[in-house]
């Protein structure tokens, strides 16, 4: 039976994070990489944007095959665990069993299917993986409408980088609001006006009832009666923190895998990171569990800290971004739908920022467009220290 003194689940940009900060915070012992994806840890955002639209055919490995081999790291791809036994510190795979001093669980989120007639069909896709990214490639150089299902991180950036590359695209969202999560109406109105004069057809406040085709994608109708003609479809509904093996192992999950803002979980020597991590966030004094690059990014590097046993754990305002049509969005902090926002600028001017209050007006959350370092900065420290909330923003 293969024994390491460490055994990380999860083949993301925190686990190859994870690692290169264990080696440099000291950490000695060997290490074993499990992955069920075919690819070596790679990163994500590129996925929906340059290596979707052909700028590069590179896959966008987080470290080469060097990394590994140079840091004593044992990589197991197309590899899945079915079970954690926290009693015998084993994972059990397919056919053998891996035993572990410290276990480190980073298998990151799945995204969710429509359950309509017809998600099955050819040219049907959801988009997470290296792989995924070059069926959907591949099938719109061979096809010429899209329909893209959600308005969130993944459907918006599809849309885009789909309509950049000349397929006619269809954009069709439950909610009436684009970026809905963000809460923020008029960034909403000015993205819709945006992504129309580009092109892109949105079909907001409404949802896929069928997929249809004779084996391969021909049209998606919505439940209002509503027909597009697509031969594409990326479905982006969001992503469940892929936890399923987990289940009766004695970690505690909810909304993912409960930590501490140590990243441990209740059992001795367990970890989570990334975005199965419920984790407490000492800032907002509450449990978080964030899906983006910045976050994997950040805690792989801080519970590499931690497993070598130096200090380390989340203790930052938290960052994540999006791209799309050429506009970088970025967003701070504890960005809360039900949140009061005070809103300066215009995204039609390509410069605007935003700030959230809680129930007790205090900044707990920024948006940013085209603004520099020095303003981003002071967006943060204004959320570190719960700054009161202006009635306006001068």
């Amino acid at each position: 039976m293969p024994r390491f003194d460490l055994v990380i689940v999860g083949g993301g940009l925190a686990s190859a994070r994870a690692i290169k900060s264990f080696r440099e915070s000291g950490g000695e012992g060997s290490i074993g990489l499990i992955s069920k994806d075919s690819t070596l840890p790679y990163h994500r955002p590129p996925l929906s944007k340059k290596f979707l639209r052909g700028e590069t055919d590179d896959e966008p490995l987080v470290e080469d095959q060097t990394f590994y081999a140079d840091n004593g790291v044992e990589v197991m791809l197309e590899t899945e665990v079915s079970s954690v036994d926290v009693r015998d510190r084993a994972v059990q795979l397919d056919s053998d069993r891996v035993e572990y001093r410290k276990l480190l669980l980073a298998t990151g989120a799945w995204p969710r299917r429509l359950a309509v007639p017809g998600a099955d069909l050819e040219n049907v896709f959801t988009l997470r993986t290296v792989a995924n990214s070059k069926a959907i490639r591949e099938a719109a150089a061979n096809t010429e409408r899209a329909v893209i299902v959600g308005a969130g991180f993944i459907g918006m950036e599809v849309a885009a980088s789909l309509r950049q590359i000349g397929k006619a695209v269809s954009q069709i969202h439950l909610g009436r609001w684009l970026f809905d999560r963000l809460g923020v109406e008029q960034l909403s109105d000015e993205l819709a006006a945006l992504y129309e004069s580009n092109g892109v057809q949105l079909v907001l406040g409404n949802e896929v009832e069928a997929f249809h085709g004779n084996g391969r994608l021909e049209a998606v109708t919505t439940k209002n009666g509503r027909r597009v003609e697509a031969d594409l479809a990326v479905v982006g509904i969001g992503v469940d923190p892929v936890t399923d093996f987990l289940d009766g192992s004695g970690i505690e999950l909810e909304n993912g895998v409960i930590v501490n803002e140590r990243f441990e979980t209740n059992i001795p020597d367990v970890f989570a990171v990334g975005d199965i991590a419920n984790f407490f966030d000492p800032l907002f004094q509450r449990r978080r569990r964030i899906e983006h690059w910045s976050n994997a990014n950040y805690q792989g590097t801080e519970v590499g800290k931690v497993l070598a046993g130096a200090d380390g754990g989340f203790d930052t305002v938290s960052t994540f971004f999006t791209e799309v049509f050429g506009i970088t969005i970025k967003v701070f902090g504890d960005a809360r739908r039900d949140a009061t926002v005070v809103v300066q600028g215009s995204l039609n001017d390509r410069e605007m920022y935003a700030l959230y209050g809680d129930e007790n007006e205090e900044v707990i959350g920024a948006l940013s467009v085209g603004q520099s370092e020095n303003i981003e900065e002071l967006l943060k420290q204004q959320i570190a220290a719960h700054a009161p909330l202006p009635s306006k923003v001068d």
